[in-house]
């Protein structure tokens, strides 16, 4: 198997374990020590916690929990060389839909860092092409 499909294994995996399972410990496991989250919203102070056990208590807090309780809904996974690329669609309970694109780097069999890019559903779109 490719390094590029093993990293999206991987992927689908912390996916499926934070979104289906809500199971963070098991999740944690395939955070690379060194993991950084570029989410501005999560919490994180280098000096006191890991970038890993910031973005799991992110999680475990009222904002990650909302995600996980959301109705998540994978269109896409682009897996090159270290990165992978999810483009998904988000709907939470009493929210617009929202667009996302996570792009994960994996590093020895675990994630590394993380970015991601939410666009919101507009009431009327300006084209019929949909967004995800």
């Amino acid at each position: 198997m490719s390094t590029k499909n093993q990293n999206r294994e991987i992927v689908e995996e912390l996916l499926h374990l934070v979104f289906d399972a809500n199971d963070l410990d098991a999740a944690g496991a395939l955070l690379h020590p060194d993991f950084v989250s570029h989410n501005p919203l999560v919490p994180h102070d280098p000096a006191t916690q890991s970038g890993r056990d910031a973005f799991l208590a992110f999680f475990r807090g009222p904002a990650g929990t909302a995600l996980m309780q959301a109705d998540t809904e994978v269109r896409r996974i682009v897996a090159g060389d270290d990165l992978v690329a999810v483009h998904s669609r988000l709907a939470r309970a009493g929210a617009p839909a929202t667009a996302v694109v996570d792009i994960l780097r994996v590093l020895d069999g675990q994630v590394v860092e993380h970015w991601d890019v939410v666009q919101p559903f507009p009431d009327a779109p300006a084209n019929p092409h949909g967004m995800v």
